[in-house]
C-alpha cells in the first residue's frame, strides 16, 4: 500500500471512536525516550504497544508483535509522517492500520471544548478540555461579557468559542503560573488589551526569586472582578505556588486551578520549597474545610485519570463529595499531612523549570522546544483516592 493512499484518523476521531467503545490498538513508533515523555494513556495497556519504527519496518508478520490483527490499529509517531509509512507496511503483514495525523503533536493541542450547566449570574460556562494533557479551562459568560481562566499557548478555541457566543472578552486570568503548560494569558491580554488577572506574588521565578516581566492587573484575596451581572471572588488559595488563587462565583462554583483537584492537590515541591509550601498548602486546605459549602462545584484545571468525568463528560464535582475520593481532604492534623506529602513526593519533570521561566516572561522557546517541553500527561498533583 502506498503510504499516501494509507487511512488517517484524527485525534478528534479517535476519541470519539474510543468513546464510543470501539476497540483500537496504539502502536507508538517513537524512540522509547519520547515514550516515556508522553503516551496515549487512555486505551488500556494491553491495547498500547510500543515499537520503535526501524524494528517494525523489519517485520514479515504480526507474530510475536502483540498486535492482534482482528483489533483495528491506530499508529502514532511525533507529527503524522512516519505513521503514514509505517501503517502501510502494517497492513501489508496483516494488520488493519491508519495513521493519526498530525502524531503526538496534535493529539497534544487537541481541545475539546463542552458546554456544562452555567451557575448563577453566568449564562454560559464551557470547560475546554485537553485530553493528552489532562488539562482544563474555562470561558464564562454573562450579560454578553465573557472572561476566559487559565488558557492555553494556544488559545484558539477559547477566543473562538467567546466569539461565537457573543460575548465580548474583557478579563483573562491565570489562577496561578503553571508548570507543566505555557499559558496563553499574558498573549491574549496583550492582543486584546484585555487585563491579565493574577497574584503577583506568583509573578515571580520561584527558583532564585527573580521578579517576573509579566503586565498583570495584580488580584488579592476578597477581590471582585466584574463580568457581566456576574462577580468572580478572588481566594488566595497558596500552597502549589504562593499565589495560587480559587476563583469563586458565590456558593455555586469555584475554579481551583492547581489547588483542588477532584481526586488529588496540587503538589508543594515545585519548586523545591517543599516544607514551605507544604505549610501554605495545609491553611489552604483548612480554611475550605472551614469555610466552603458541600453544594459548591468544584471546577479543577487539571484530571489524572478518566474516571474523574461526570457522566457528560465534564470534569467537576460538588466539594462536600470530595472527601471519600480525596484523601488530602481526610487528613486530621499537619503533621500527618507532611508526612504524607514526604512518602508521595516524586520527581519533578525537568521542564517545569523552563515553563515557570517562560511563564513569568523571563524565557523564550520556539514552536518545536514548546511542543517538547509541553509533551505529556501533567504531573501537578499529588496523591489520589
Amino acid at each position: 500500500m502506498n503510504p499516501a493512499s494509507v487511512p488517517e484518523i484524527s485525534p478528534l476521531e479517535f476519541i470519539r471512536a474510543l468513546r464510543a467503545g470501539e476497540a483500537l490498538q496504539v502502536v507508538d513508533v517513537r524512540l522509547p525516550e519520547r515514550v516515556a515523555a508522553g503516551r496515549i494513556d487512555i486505551v488500556p495497556d494491553g491495547m498500547f504497544h510500543t515499537i520503535v519504527g526501524s524494528r517494525l519496518r523489519e517485520r514479515t508478520n504480526l507474530a510475536g508483535s502483540g498486535i492482534d490483527p482482528a483489533i483495528p490499529v491506530v499508529v502514532v509517531c511525533g507529527h503524522g509522517n512516519d505513521s503514514r509509512v509505517l501503517a502501510a507496511h502494517l497492513n501489508r503483514i496483516g494488520a488493519n492500520a491508519r495513521s493519526l495525523s498530525g502524531g503526538m503533536a496534535a493529539w497534544m493541542n487537541l481541545t475539546i471544548p463542552r458546554r456544562l450547566g452555567a451557575p448563577e449570574g453566568v449564562d454560559r460556562l464551557i470547560q475546554f478540555d485537553r485530553v493528552g494533557k489532562g488539562s482544563l479551562g474555562y470561558l464564562l459568560i454573562s450579560s454578553g461579557e465573557a472572561m476566559i481562566i487559565d488558557p492555553p499557548k494556544d488559545p484558539g478555541p477559547f477566543l473562538d468559542a467567546a466569539e461565537k457566543s457573543g460575548g465580548n472578552l474583557v478579563a483573562v486570568a491565570d489562577t496561578h503560573v503553571h508548570a507543566d503548560y505555557i499559558s496563553g494569558a499574558p498573549l491574549i491580554s496583550r492582543e486584546r488589551g484585555i487585563p491579565y488577572f493574577l497574584h503577583p506574588a506568583d509573578n515571580v521565578y520561584p527558583f532564585d526569586d527573580s521578579p517576573g516581566r509579566l503586565d498583570i492587573r495584580p488580584i488579592h484575596d476578597g477581590m471582585s472582578i466584574p463580568v457581566g451581572r456576574c462577580s468572580v471572588r478572588v481566594e488566595h488559595t497558596p500552597g502549589h505556588s504562593p499565589g495560587s488563587v480559587t476563583y469563586r462565583i458565590g456558593n455555586d462554583a469555584a475554579f481551583t486551578g492547581d489547588f483542588l483537584f477532584i481526586t488529588s492537590i496540587g503538589r508543594p515541591d515545585i519548586a523545591e520549597r517543599t516544607e514551605e509550601w507544604s505549610g501554605l498548602l495545609w491553611k489552604s486546605i483548612q480554611s475550605v474545610r472551614n469555610e466552603w459549602p458541600p453544594d459548591l462545584i468544584i471546577y479543577p484545571a487539571h484530571y489524572s485519570s478518566e474516571g474523574e468525568r461526570e457522566k457528560e463528560g465534564g470534569v467537576w464535582a460538588r466539594f462536600g463529595d470530595l472527601p471519600p475520593r480525596n484523601l488530602s481532604l481526610r487528613i486530621p492534623d499537619e503533621r500527618a499531612f507532611r508526612d504524607w506529602i514526604r512518602r508521595n513526593a516524586a520527581s519533578v519533570p525537568v521542564a517545569y523549570r523552563k515553563i515557570k521561566g517562560i511563564n513569568v516572561g523571563l524565557l523564550s522557546a520556539g514552536e518545536r522546544e514548546s511542543e517538547e517541553l509541553e509533551s505529556g500527561k501533567n504531573e501537578c498533583g499529588i496523591g489520589g483516592g
